[in-house]
């Protein structure tokens, strides 16, 4: 299992708030316009919900400077970019976590932050194992958006193994 670790720039910007993260990334003006858009109409409810199922405000960063891939600007906003392959499967995997009151414990006592982002050379495109990593109080998911958005089980599954064994 390899193991993904949060770029520097992720972990800047675990400080910064989600709408700042988001407008960090580079591309013409279409991404920079559809980014915009998704850190005022799509992104706040969807960090809402994934802090809801961790059971407390867990800070969430999205690397968009290698989530937003060049050319599907349009695409940014549909539920099939992020919300299915990643963020869903992140949500129900806290929910499970979080079903009772020691999985609500563990999490806030272990999990600091969540890192969401994509690595071409390291993100895999099946094996959703070896995308996720927890490391110093760090949640990471290294999958690319867009892709195998039907997979949502076997990404829930990956989350929760790794959180089980490390909380």
């Amino acid at each position: 299992m390899s193991i993904v670790r949060p770029t520097l720039l992720a972990c800047a910007l675990l400080l910064a708030p989600a709408s700042h993260v988001l407008a960090q990334s580079e591309g013409g003006l279409a991404e920079r316009r559809a980014i915009q858009a998704y850190s005022k109409d799509v992104w706040p409810p969807l960090e809402r919900a994934i802090q809801d199922a961790a059971g407390f405000p867990v800070p969430v960063a999205l690397d968009m400077k290698s989530l937003a891939l060049p050319g599907y600007a349009q695409s940014y906003g549909s539920d099939d970019y992020l919300r299915k392959p990643i963020i869903d499967p992140l949500i129900q995997a806290l929910s499970s976590i979080a079903s009772d009151d020691l999985g609500k414990q563990a999490l806030k006592e272990k999990l600091t932050s969540i890192v969401i982002l994509y690595d071409e050379a390291s993100a895999p495109s099946s094996n959703y194992e070896e995308g996720v990593s927890f490391s110093g109080g760090v949640l990471t998911l290294n999958w690319k958006p867009f892709t195998n958005v039907d997979d949502l089980e076997p990404r829930v599954t990956a989350i929760t193994s790794v959180l089980e064994r490390n909380l």
